[in-house]
């Protein structure tokens, strides 16, 4: 199969299989479980054309010729680079484990027959966002995938809280796309040309206005402080699957766009890494801090990931501004633990919250007694998030520590003492609550409850949240498959 189609299939797999599912769940009035069946199905045969094209990227990647294009459209052109489609493939996995706990975890609710779709067409778009060499066609993509998540987030509109955690989604999110474009408005009235295919020849101030509008407008949609007040109100009344999607990965992936596209507009990587480095602090401090004495469970975990949008931009910073292949590693790494860890704990919120009826914390009191997988799970999550050892969380962090010390300069030492402080300050969150969660001396009524209904806890919702949970121990106690795996695409990334 020529290189150039095999760029488009995990797209046109992804967008055809949304269509169809919707077509033939609504014709044939399929159940919840089987149109969550169908929906893993076509994400797998998404991830394995994905993982034929990661296979093919040197070819790729060395070769000019190699894209897909359709020049007639106005030069539409979608090109994979190594850390997009690592990003992607990561994407893919959490979408597959989140969908199987979706069919269970929404049986209860009537209109599960558009979930699905909806989460293949996010999935679509942010596999064309990375993809993309076209300003304009990133624009599209953009606002596709904004419209997409909007709509997942509010999926329980008869309840009020979730149509305005939705809306206000929709509403900065949509901010930041109209920033996005007004960004590619300043670099085409520089260049004339909308392509990403490698950096200007010539910038000017215009196009540095444009990369400042897009640092601007991914900022806002990773989340980053003080752009991030939409952050605890949309993860905390969205559905728990899609609260996993979007911590996890989602937001995340858009801090690794921002360089794509700012460099080759004419940022420095100096300019660049200080940029990431300080407003990581900013993230890292407000997380931890705000994420103490929350009553509720995802607004607890919303704030977290404030703090670990910090720790990846920190990563990241140090990458750039230093020229330290280990801080990209560092950053990779982080970004694929913290989608297994994030995910894990918003799914075993959703089991709680599925079984008790609450999320809030108070509720939690001795559920490891009448629910002792979850809590096991959801403390392993937790206890990754706060970087005790063996765990995937210290690993990342002990890279991120690593990389601060080879820089040694005062400006990377002084974001240490921050991420160190604000690693510090969590425990006083992560570590209370799984304490509580084994705490068997005063069960809380809702574990009561469960515990007389005699009820078993799907297999549905167990199995993502079981392979998560094996995931984040493996990658504590060895690591070296993962790091190794991202050492060959910071190499090829080189290239």
């Amino acid at each position: 199969m020529p290189s150039s189609i095999l760029i488009i299939i995990p797209i046109g797999i992804l967008i055809l299989g949304a269509f169809l599912i919707y077509v033939v769940c609504r014709t044939f009035n399929l159940s919840n479980r089987v149109e969550a069946l169908l929906t893993v199905l076509i994400l797998f045969g998404a991830l394995i054309a994905l993982l034929m094209l990661y296979r093919q990227l040197p070819t790729i990647i060395l070769n000019p010729e190699i894209f897909f294009g359709m020049e007639s459209f106005g030069g539409v052109v979608y090109k994979p680079d190594a850390y997009g489609v690592f990003i992607l493939v990561i994407a893919l996995i959490v979408g597959i484990l989140i969908t199987i706990f979706s069919g269970e975890y929404l049986s209860k609710d009537p209109r599960y027959v558009v979930f699905y779709p909806l989460v293949l067409i996010t999935l679509a778009g942010l596999m064309g966002i990375f993809l993309s060499k076209n300003l304009f066609n990133l624009f599209l993509l953009t606002e596709l995938t904004t419209v997409a998540a909007s709509a997942l987030i509010a999926f329980r509109f008869q309840q009020e809280i979730s149509i305005k955690a939705g809306f206000k989604y929709l509403i900065m999110s949509s901010i930041g796309t109209m920033i996005l474009l007004l960004g590619i408005y300043y670099v085409y009235r520089s260049t004339g040309d909308m392509h990403l295919y490698q950096p200007l020849a010539v910038t000017d101030t215009f196009t540095r206005i444009g990369a400042a509008c897009f640092l601007l407008g991914f900022s806002l949609k990773a989340g980053v402080v003080p752009l991030h007040t939409w952050v605890p109100d949309v993860y905390g009344h969205a559905p728990s699957s899609v609260s996993g999607l979007l911590a996890g990965v989602l937001s995340k992936s858009m801090l690794f766009i921002m360089p794509v596209i700012c460099l080759r507009l004419g940022l420095t990587n100096r300019e660049l890494g200080v940029y990431l480095m300080l407003f990581a602090c900013l993230n890292m401090l407000v997380g931890a801090i705000r994420m103490l004495r929350q009553p509720l469970l995802r607004r607890f975990l919303s704030f977290s990931s404030i703090g670990q949008t910090g720790y990846l931009m920190f990563g990241l910073g140090m990458g750039f501004y230093y020229g330290l292949d280990q801080a990209f590693s560092a950053a990779l790494f982080l970004f694929l633990i913290i989608a297994g860890m994030k995910s894990l704990a918003f799914l075993c919120v959703g089991i709680f919250e599925y079984y008790y009826g609450t999320q809030d914390v108070d509720d939690l009191k001795g559920a490891a007694k009448e629910m002792p997988f979850p809590a096991v799970c959801f403390s392993i999550a937790l206890a990754g998030l706060a970087g005790i050892p063996l765990l995937a969380g210290f690993n990342g962090k002990w890279m991120i520590f690593a990389t601060a010390i080879t820089a040694g300069d005062i400006f990377a030492i002084s974001c240490l003492v921050i991420f160190m402080l604000s690693s510090i300050i969590s425990l006083g969150g992560y570590l209370p609550l799984i304490v509580k969660v084994f705490d068997t001396s005063s069960e809380s009524s809702k574990a009561l409850l469960f515990s007389s209904s005699n009820r078993r806890i799907s297999n549905w919702l167990m199995i993502p949240v079981a392979l998560l949970s094996i995931l984040v121990v493996l990658m504590g106690v060895y690591p070296t498959p993962w790091i190794n795996w991202i050492d060959q695409v910071i190499n090829w990334m080189a290239v």
